[in-house]
């Protein structure tokens, strides 16, 4: 991989990993057209810490009032810990059980974009409902973990995926968007952890490492500007008109790689 396809597909993941248009499939489908071998795990993780930390960055101010009011034994501090650890479980558990067809699943452009095509119903579906609680519940945080769980196969948004089920069970987006992201925070570092010991037990050469590090930049750059698009989006956008990209994407991939087979 050289250093300006690391910053392109950095920067996609970036930008899809919190808009709800599926960093994971982009990803499939740009290694896909740039000649790249498909399923490159170890990038997609460390691309994906690339969006943890820009997480980190624009969510800093809860996540530290989070930290603190648990030090404090603030109730609703815990709660949302717990909310966290709920939602958290589904996704979890798929990843451990299920790693090797996941593998599979990462290293088929083809079914990338016949899920970016499912993603775009799940997300135009959301024109029917309207979310204004403020409050995640238990029930919320289940299905919305459950959602996230389904978005480990790629072509399937995460964030799009967990944002609509908060619609649909009547959270406010901007709720559900902040709910979504620090739901990813123990995802995406498990999936890191599970993949550094394997870069510890062994290293790649240093041409690697630079595209790996500067991909990573590229994410965390883009990630964090796609954060706060996303919130301005929320305050009176709708998230079915992301349907719109979703579908063009994948039928457009479709058609390529049907042909092309």
């Amino acid at each position: 991989m050289t250093v300006h396809e690391a910053v392109l597909l950095g920067l996609v993941q970036g930008l899809s990993e919190f808009l709800p248009v599926s960093s994971s499939g982009h990803l499939v489908l740009g290694q896909a057209l740039l000649g790249l071998q498909p399923g490159d795990l170890v990038f997609e993780v460390i691309v994906h810490f690339g969006t943890l930390l820009a997480v980190l960055t624009v969510l800093g101010g809860r996540i530290r009032g989070l930290a603190t009011g648990c030090v404090r034994r603030d109730p609703a501090s815990w709660r949302m810990v717990v909310l966290l650890l709920v939602g958290t479980i589904p996704a979890g558990a798929i990843g451990f059980f299920f790693e090797d067809y996941l593998t599979l699943a990462f290293q088929s452009p083809a079914a990338a974009a016949g899920c970016l095509v499912a993603t775009g119903i799940v997300l135009w579906s959301t024109r029917f409902v309207t979310g204004r609680r403020e409050e995640i519940g238990f029930g919320d945080a289940l299905l919305i973990g459950l959602a996230q769980a389904l978005a480990i196969l790629p072509g399937i948004s995460r964030s799009g995926m967990t944002i609509c089920a908060g619609l649909w069970r009547g959270v406010d987006g901007r709720e559900a968007a902040s709910f979504s992201f620090l739901l990813s925070i123990p995802v995406i570092l498990g999936a890191t952890a599970l993949k550094a010991g394997d870069l510890i037990a062994d290293p790649p050469d240093w041409n690697v490492v630079a595209p790996l590090l500067i991909g990573l930049v590229a994410a965390f750059v883009s990630g964090a500007v796609a954060i706060r698009w996303l919130f301005a989006l929320l305050r009176g956008g709708r998230l079915d008109r992301f349907s719109y990209y979703c579908w063009a994407i994948g039928f457009t991939a479709l058609t390529f790689f049907w042909l092309g087979s």
